[in-house]
């Protein structure tokens, strides 16, 4: 017992010291502050390599990522605490709450770091029959963002509100696993609102007798609406990007390759390691990295 918990606190302590190195901390080049990755690239994130299903868990989680395109080429860093209860087996909610460094290189002005508490994130999670469906899980999640940041950019949106309902199906064998999940994000800010659809899936396989899990699979975001801001305060529908947006118009796709790592240390406890290229020409980011933390109660 005494070899086990120490195994625990170093795994712990590795992965803080991870996240720790993956914070930057000079301006090498981001877009702007509290538009990150897509809804979806984060929803798989903080499920890690679990099915999605509701449950009692707490898991620390950093996200990281680097563009050299957009309006503000950059990195940003968001070291977040997740925090889920579930006082049924078919519920559960929870919250996010981020620190975030955003490091940004202007084409025409000085490198920029900021660093200070993000959006703060809380969600609700349904899963039908969790108790006798183990296997295959069906799993309902509504997300809500909120504008407490601290971190300002050089170029900034302004104060982001979302809404983003989604669902997760995922199907586990023995050794194989597959998952597919559906995404609707509304974000509003000064600018206006916009509506974006996402859907993606990936499989995978539990190897090494479940202790290593590796998958990989693809997501694909579409603009669906944009309302833009007139100067008179007005909401209008615009079929181009919004004010602070590049290549955002309606319709623009963006699709996104997914690789993904679990080492389950044991029952309750697992690392995890996400790795996220886009590869068609409309992106957020050039390439992110999510490394996490997991133990279920």
């Amino acid at each position: 017992m005494q070899v086990s918990s120490f195994r625990r606190r170093r795994s712990l302590g590795l992965l803080l010291a991870l996240a720790w190195v993956a914070v930057p901390r000079q301006a090498n080049a981001h877009h702007v502050a509290g538009h990150g990755s897509s809804e979806g690239v984060r929803s798989i994130n903080s499920v890690g390599n679990r099915g999605g299903a509701a449950s009692t868990r707490l898991m620390l989680l950093n996200e990281f990522s680097h563009s050299g395109v957009g309006i503000v080429p950059g990195q940003r860093n968001d070291l977040s605490l997740l925090g889920e209860y579930a006082p049924i087996p078919a519920f559960s909610f929870g919250a996010q709450l981020p620190f975030t460094t955003v490091a940004e290189q202007p084409e025409d002005g000085p490198n920029s770091v900021q660093s200070g508490y993000g959006d703060t994130r809380a969600f609700i999670r349904i899963t039908p029959h969790a108790d006798k469906l183990i296997h295959r899980t069906l799993t309902f999640v509504v997300g809500a963002s909120f504008p407490t940041r601290t971190v300002r950019s050089v170029v900034d949106p302004g104060r982001l509100w979302s809404v983003t309902p989604s669902l997760i199906y995922t199907r586990t064998y023995t050794r194989l696993y597959w998952q597919v999940l559906g995404v609707a994000s509304t974000e509003w800010r000064p600018a206006g609102v916009a509506l974006d659809l996402s859907a993606g899936g990936q499989v995978g396989a539990r190897l090494l007798d479940g202790k290593l899990a590796v998958g990989g699979g693809a997501l694909v975001d579409v603009r669906a609406i944009n309302a833009c801001r007139s100067p008179a305060g007005e909401l209008e529908y615009c079929a181009g990007s919004r004010a602070g947006e590049r290549d955002r118009a309606v319709g623009t796709t963006r699709a996104t390759a997914l690789a993904n790592f679990a080492w389950n240390i044991d029952t309750r406890w697992s690392l995890t390691l996400g790795v996220q290229v886009p590869f068609t020409p409309q992106r957020d980011f050039d390439v992110g990295a999510a490394l996490g933390a997991v133990v279920v109660f």
